[in-house]
């Protein structure tokens, strides 16, 4: 009876379901701290941080998925027996906090979720609807790979589509089924937890690529999570404070730390990257502002800006070409609130 169970709950599974081991590659960064750094897929997901307590674990950001929490669950348990106790949201965007459900249905017996009250805010206000309209639109996208597969001609586009559509299906399935769960404990400014083995710091800086980003600073292994404020692709700036996120770096880098666990990307060593993305802020809102005064549109700053941009940082960021017009919108609003 038990392996009948087992066969048609594996059936039930997503056929693309990936291995826990394809889904992140755990890093240790100081003793009893890891990094989890998040394996490309078709849906972008989180890094996280896994930090000992000694009775319990602490993990930072609870990644874009359930079956994705599950999985690094699967592998924090290979880490130790003990239960994670608190989850921190860094910030409210999906990728972050869709995997929430995993950790209170892993522990019933009890998992605080903490984050900051706006990100408990924009979870409600924003965070909700798109996941709404992210359900709408994911017929459309899956119906179009099945178009784009039918229309391709190598042996190689096939089997890119193939893995594509696969997981795009698999994410809408699951998608359809998420329960979203909600922060249980809410931090104003600063939360320390004091534990024999290790203390804990978890900060508001100021607003940044959100109003809500929490910070979570070990002082005495001089490890820094940071969430999207910081991590190792080019910022993206959708719900971002532009000028205010200059201002948090400034007051995060303060902090005295060696390692940076971000929300994307290898783990970082140094303040060198906190430069870099107030230098790019910088010349982002500078040249933005320049064009703007010289009577551009905003299509027409995101073409010469984004030239600009490309030029000098180009080859200092990951995935810059993606983004780097959507980050000259964003600056072309804040510049000019009404547009």
């Amino acid at each position: 009876m038990k392996r009948w169970f087992l066969l048609a709950f594996l059936f039930l599974l997503p056929a693309s379901c990936p291995a826990a081991e394809d889904l992140f590659e755990i890093k240790p960064v100081a003793d009893g701290v890891y990094s989890a750094i998040a394996k490309p897929t078709h849906r972008v997901n989180s890094n996280a941080a896994i930090i000992f307590l000694g009775d319990s674990v602490m993990v930072v950001d609870a990644n874009s998925t359930p079956s994705a929490a599950r999985g690094l669950i699967e592998q924090i348990k290979k880490l130790t027996p003990r239960p994670v106790k608190y989850v921190v949201n860094t910030h409210f965007h999906w990728d972050h906090t869709q995997g929430n459900e995993a950790y209170t249905n892993a522990w019933p017996a009890g998992v605080e979720i903490i984050s900051s009250e706006a990100t408990r805010a924009n979870m409600e206000r924003l965070g909700i609807p798109r996941w709404k309209r992210e359900l709408a639109a994911m017929p459309q996208e899956v119906e179009q790979l099945k178009s784009d597969l039918q229309r391709a001609t190598s042996a190689d586009q096939k089997d890119s589509i193939r893995k594509t559509l696969a997981e795009a299906e698999a994410y809408f399935a699951e998608l359809k089924n998420i329960q979203i769960t909600m922060p249980t404990m809410t931090v104003d400014s600063r939360l320390i937890l004091h534990r024999d083995s290790r203390t804990v710091e978890i900060l508001w800086l100021g607003r940044a690529h959100t109003d809500g980003d929490l910070f979570v600073f070990l002082p005495k292994e001089k490890v820094l999570a940071t969430g999207d404020a910081l991590h190792g692709w080019t910022p993206t700036m959708r719900d971002s404070y532009p000028y205010d996120w200059i201002q948090t770096l400034d007051t995060a880098e303060k902090l005295d730390f060696e390692y940076v666990i971000g929300g994307h990307g290898e783990v970082m060593h140094g303040k060198q990257k906190f430069e870099l993305w107030k230098q790019y802020f910088r010349d982002l809102l500078e040249s933005t502002t320049a064009a703007y005064v010289e009577g551009a549109t905003m299509e027409e700053a995101k073409k010469h800006v984004s030239e600009f941009l490309t030029a000098k940082y180009a080859d200092k960021f990951d995935h810059f070409s993606q983004n780097v017009a959507g980050d000259v919108a964003k600056a072309y609003q804040v510049i000019n609130p009404s547009r």
